[in-house]
């Protein structure tokens, strides 16, 4: 069922950042509404996606529902929990006229409208300024569409036919999934269907509190701070902390926030619907992240936040900026938890969804074009391998990035790099992944750009037991006038022929002491170009000869035996020590 609504989205979807990226994700619940089952994508959509339908019923009413009716919403505040450019669309299940639950999307559409293209922002200080909101509306009653709604959108958005056409996709993938969710009743019968639903969020629950239990009772601390509350051409004077407290008492774990910043006067702020995910995200990492999600395998967790904070603002607070908290949640999970399970968590990741957009007038066409693309980095080093490299962040699961060859046909632009950033992994026994740069020319026109990303300056991505930290996100802009500038969060950026744009993605934290790592490992990393001699040596304390690329056992043996007795490497007793203890 899921997996129809996600091949029917790909098929009929308009934009790139739908079909290609899959930047949604859907899902199935039942009337209550309990997540039943899901399909692969962004896992910081699908656990808020119930309070979507939970807000329907307060604005339009459960008893007003009908079949064949689709419903809409974008509201941050109200059912959308994210930010303008999301679109859910909820299809409501109906047999013999009685409400069985509902099949839901989630996606990201190119803009809905606001100060500037894209619905991204680094400077906004009101969600006002973010583009039209649309609480829980009947975008179709009883199969017939609401115009009214279509046309608003339309005469709000800058990209209205692709907009719109990703929003009629929407409807057709949730109505396939409805259809199948009919036959499966009508197949097995409603009171099966139903104990079945209920065996499987019974399942979910079961296997989730055994695994807690698994985690050694006790409190477990990790916070990060943030690079300041939006744009850059402002000083970076507001310190944003994140703060989290784990609590894990018998098969049971509460998630505290308490001591998170104040809700920001800028864009780093995040809907509560999308706090709560976050964490519970991170929850099903520790604990069963191999067993498909249901509402059942929450039952065990509790999520307190402070209401007034970064992570619950209270309305109008603008949250242009809510996936950078978003994506360091599940992140600080794992730091938090390492003492505890130094077996089953890696280091730091890149840290940032690093949204791209590069907006324009198309030379060929003169109608404009949009393009959306996170930015890949590297993940940390795992208790048993290396990271991975050139994946993107956390909360954005099992998306893609746009082949170069359908950016270079679609837009008027030309991909120049794309490639591994050497030496940009933490050192470490098990080396964090590498980050990627990705570079692009503007070729004859003018063009705006909105560019976004965080954890460079207090929190790079960490290293665990020893590991080294990862290289920090970076981004580039080369000028046709031979000027350089370096830009952390700017939204519309504006850039004129032949100026190159270079997007950085960071490395992740390296585990364990590097002068652990096997030297024919460090080696084989030098052959590949993921490390430098230069980082082999000072990094790891393996000397690789540069023009036969052989390790010089002897010298690497000195250099080791300095840095060790230089206090420069981890004691692997006192890992067992930590792991024993509280944070």
């Amino acid at each position: 069922m899921g997996a129809e609504i996600r091949i029917t989205m790909e098929r009929t979807a308009y934009s790139p950042i739908l079909h290609e990226v899959v930047d949604f994700s859907c899902g199935v619940f039942d009337q209550e509404p309990n997540l039943i089952a899901e399909t692969s994508g962004l896992p910081i959509f699908l656990a808020n996606l119930g309070d979507a339908i939970k807000a329907t019923y307060e604005t339009i009413g459960r008893d007003e529902l009908e079949p064949e009716d689709i419903i809409m919403c974008n509201d941050p505040y109200c059912g959308g929990g994210t930010h303008t450019p999301d679109i859910t669309c909820l299809c409501p299940v109906f047999h013999s006229n009685m409400l069985f639950g509902f099949t839901a999307f989630r996606g990201h559409t190119l803009e809905m409208g606001g100060k500037d293209p894209g619905g991204w922002y680094s400077d906004t200080v009101e969600v006002y300024q973010e583009g039209l909101r649309v609480p829980p509306v009947k975008l179709y009653s009883r199969g017939k569409a609401n115009d009214d709604i279509f046309r608003i959108i339309r005469q709000n958005s800058r990209m209205p036919d692709s907009v719109l056409g990703d929003i009629r996709a929407m409807v057709a993938a949730t109505r396939t999934g409805g259809k199948r969710f009919v036959e499966l009743i009508e197949k097995y019968g409603k009171e099966t269907f139903k104990a079945c639903v209920q065996e499987i969020l019974n399942h979910g629950e079961k296997m989730v509190r055994e695994a807690v239990r698994k985690i050694p009772e006790g409190e477990y601390r990790a916070d990060v701070v943030l690079d300041g509350d939006g744009n850059d051409d402002e000083p970076l004077d507001e310190r944003v902390d994140l703060k989290m407290m784990i609590t894990v008492k018998g098969d049971e774990m509460m998630i505290d926030f308490s001591g998170t910043s104040p809700q920001c006067r800028g864009p780093m702020n995040m809907p509560l619907p999308s706090t709560i995910s976050s964490a519970r995200y991170g929850f099903k990492i520790v604990t069963t992240p191999f067993l498909p999600n249901n509402e059942g395998c929450f039952k065990p967790l509790r999520v307190k936040v402070p209401k007034g904070s970064i992570l619950d603002p209270i309305p109008p607070a603008a949250i242009g900026l809510w996936p950078v908290p978003a994506t360091s949640i599940p992140d600080l999970v794992l730091k938090a938890l390492a003492p505890a399970l130094p077996d089953k968590v890696r280091a730091g990741h890149f840290g940032d969804s690093y949204a791209d957009y590069v907006y324009g007038v198309d030379p060929r066409t003169r109608k404009r074009y949009m393009i959306v693309e996170p930015v890949s980095g590297g993940y940390g080093g795992k208790p048993f391998e290396d990271g991975e490299s050139g994946l993107f962040s956390m909360p954005h699961g099992d998306t893609y990035n746009i082949p170069i060859e359908v950016i270079e046909v679609m837009y008027p632009l030309l991909v120049e790099r794309y490639q591994l950033i050497p030496d940009s992994g933490g050192a470490g026994k098990h080396r964090g992944g590498l980050g990627v740069r990705k570079d692009y020319r503007i070729i004859d026109h003018e063009a705006g750009m909105t560019v976004t990303f965080d954890r460079a300056i207090y929190s790079p991505p960490w290293g665990l037991f020893g590991g080294g930290s990862g290289r920090p996100n970076d981004f580039t802009c080369y000028r046709n006038d031979g000027r350089v500038e370096h830009w952390r969060k700017f939204t519309h950026l504006r850039l004129r022929p032949n100026d190159l744009v270079s997007l950085a993605g960071g490395g992740g934290g390296g585990y364990g002491s590097a002068v652990e790592r096997d030297p024919e490992l460090v080696r084989l990393d030098v052959m590949n170009g993921y490390v430098s001699v230069k980082s082999a040596r000072e990094d790891y304390g393996v000397v690789v000869d540069e023009a036969s690329l052989k390790v010089d056992y002897d010298s690497t043996h000195r250099l080791r035996q300095a840095l060790t007795e230089s206090g420069q490497v981890y004691v692997e007793a006192s890992r067992a020590a930590v792991s024993k203890g509280r944070t």
